[in-house]
């Protein structure tokens, strides 16, 4: 079988996660690995998606291969499904599975979004590995990475995948109109609302609208798809001691005066692809030049979406 291992780490072949893809690569050569680093050249496929169309068309199975950041798939993985959905290469009818490393926290989150991505492009999913991030240490781990694998074979040599979810149905798109009144401002706080919208989303940018007319406070809009970013988090923890991220694009100095530096947030964003436009994840994680320092602790955060039209309010 041709297994194209799609390695979406942004630290490539210094990888824990794809360490175990290796593993079971030298445990079965009769099968063909091919191990791309995705994550790491996911800049040159936004040029040039050709190489790795080639890839994918040859593949018998892609096996998604990643660590979870920020409770799902790191931006490098969501770019690369943007990337294969728009480029439009057919892969229904392949095999697909995924392994993980993570402390267990939100991993099932991340595999359900890459199941469900991998449903809509007709793929045939096979339940993935979830292990920990030190498992492939370990005679345990090594032996639920075996049996995984021989599972997965087992699945795709008698035709066994998970069944696809019901689609929804398909319904005429509507625009939202405004329809709120402007209310009178005070200046008493400052409220940034984030958003990452196309200039063709004219439902999201008439609820923010909305939003801001029915606000008793002045507003502003942060369109994240207008920042430079440099790239997605490298997860390289640079930035743990210092608070300062390696890369060079000035995102944590625009984080901490021009979003955390407001009184409150709005997050504004359309639903696609089982979550929205990956420069929103971009800057989820490109968050974490923060480390863990609580810096925004008691900030009142809301969440106005496009596919509900509704806000809930919680603390951050």
């Amino acid at each position: 079988m041709n297994i194209l291992v799609l390695n979406a780490s942004p630290k490539g072949k210094n990888s824990t996660t794809v360490h175990t893809a290796l593993y079971l690569q030298a445990l079965h050569p009769e099968h063909t690995f091919t191990v791309l680093p995705v994550g790491q050249r996911i800049k040159s496929y936004e040029k040039d998606f050709a190489p790795l169309r080639h890839e994918l068309e040859k593949a018998d199975l892609l096996l998604f291969s990643y660590p979870v950041y920020t409770f799902i798939a790191p931006y490098q993985l969501h770019r690369l499904i943007e990337l294969i959905k728009a480029d439009g290469v057919d892969l229904s009818g392949k095999f697909a599975s995924q392994i993980t490393t993570s402390k267990h926290f939100y991993d099932v989150t991340a595999h359900r979004y890459v199941e469900e991505n991998c449903c809509d492009l007709g793929m045939k999913v096979v339940r993935g590995l979830s292990a920990d991030m030190d498992d492939l240490l370990t005679e345990q781990g090594q032996r639920e990475a075996r049996n995984f694998f021989d599972q997965l074979m087992f699945s795709c040599d008698h035709g066994l995948f998970v069944t696809p979810p019901a689609k929804a149905p398909q319904r005429e798109k509507t625009i939202y109109q405004p329809v709120l009144p402007k209310t009178a401002k005070t200046k008493d706080k400052d409220v940034v609302i984030v958003t990452n919208y196309a200039p063709e989303d004219e439902n999201l940018q008439n609820m923010i609208g909305d939003f801001r007319a029915a606000l008793p406070f002045e507003s502003r809009v942060v369109n994240l798809r207008q920042f430079p970013f440099a790239g997605g988090c490298l997860g390289c923890f640079g930035c743990a001691i210092t608070g300062k991220c390696v890369y060079k694009d000035r995102f944590d100095e625009f984080l901490r005066t021009t979003i955390q530096s407001a009184d409150a947030f709005v997050y504004a964003f359309t639903i696609s692809d089982h979550y929205t436009h990956s420069s929103f994840k971009c800057y989820d994680d490109r968050q974490f030049c923060n480390g863990h320092r609580t810096v925004t602790h008691g900030t009142p955060i809301a969440y106005p979406s496009a596919v509900t039209i509704s806000t809930r309010v919680t603390c951050g």
